[in-house]
């Protein structure tokens, strides 16, 4: 289960990224917990999450935790935080509904603009969680560090670590051997073929 601690500050965010320093940080804390959990909690898997977030929480991380998450897993939820940022500072829920902000002398990006900005960062962000995957692998096979990596648990709310840490939208040409059918038979359900599908 996911606690309300956080592994990296609003402070972070600003002092590493090009987010202005007077976003106020409540604005910052639900993307960052929310990256957290979407998107950190299955890179390390159950166990070892919960006890960096249990370090924080009692101060008692050792130098191996706190590297891992300074060197690892810092730059990775930064710009996974990027990545979410135009929509949650865009938009915002009042009392009327949501609302988009503006303000003087500014000019507010397209919709497909703030897309581009988020798909920008949340390149950046598998980039750092690929490589953060591969640390974990690479030290838990060879020293034994991070036990809880290879033991993330057996509750029916585990998260089993990642195996990569690029995603992909769309499968194209997953035609299982089926070579040759027409747009329709692979995606529309028609089968015209007897090809065993």
């Amino acid at each position: 289960m996911s606690k309300n601690i956080l592994l990296i500050s609003p402070i972070s965010i600003k002092e590493n990224t090009g987010v202005a320093g007077n976003i106020d940080e409540k604005n910052l804390y639900p993307e960052i917990k929310t990256c957290q959990d979407m998107y950190i909690l299955p890179a390390l898997g159950s166990a070892l999450y919960d006890r960096l977030q249990t370090g924080i929480e009692l101060s008692n991380l050792t130098t191996d935790e706190t590297n891992l998450i300074n060197l690892y897993i810092k730059d990775c939820l930064i710009y996974y935080v990027l990545s979410e940022l135009p929509m949650g500072l865009n938009f915002q829920f009042y009392t009327k509904g949501a609302v988009q902000k503006t303000g003087e002398n500014t000019q507010q990006p397209s919709m497909q603009e703030l897309i581009d900005i988020s798909d920008r960062y949340k390149t950046r962000a598998e980039f750092y969680k690929e490589r953060l995957i591969k640390y974990l692998k690479q030290v838990t096979s060879n020293s034994g560090l991070f036990p809880q990596y290879l033991q993330p648990g057996s509750g029916i709310d585990t998260l089993v670590p990642e195996n990569s840490g690029y995603t992909i939208s769309i499968v194209l040409d997953d035609d299982y051997g089926c070579r040759g059918r027409t747009f329709e038979e692979k995606y529309q359900g028609q089968t015209g073929r007897n090809c065993g599908c």
